[in-house]
């Protein structure tokens, strides 16, 4: 795969992999990597009910595309600001 495509993959998958990640934070109470695959196994099955599975060449690549996104709302405080206030 050449890096034009991958860039073509990330473009295509980077939406619907922000907003599940941002769902499965909210809402799956599990350690991190159980999280990943929920968020992988929401996307593969959305995708198939769509009608346009995620063909078994690009799994990796949105796998990989997850743990990044997950990394920066990591870092940049995102998942933190997700969390409910206590006390409120």
């Amino acid at each position: 795969m050449n890096a034009l495509s991958i860039f073509s993959l990330i473009a295509k998958y980077l939406p619907l992999v922000m907003g599940t990640v941002v769902a499965v934070e909210q809402s799956v109470h599990a350690p991190g990597q159980t999280k990943a695959q929920v968020a992988l196994n929401t996307i593969q099955t959305v995708s198939a009910i769509a009608g346009e599975a995620v063909p078994e060449e690009h799994v990796q690549v949105v796998a990989n595309l997850i743990n990044g996104v997950v990394d920066v709302f990591n870092k940049t405080g995102v998942f933190q600001k997700l969390l409910p206030e206590h006390g409120k």
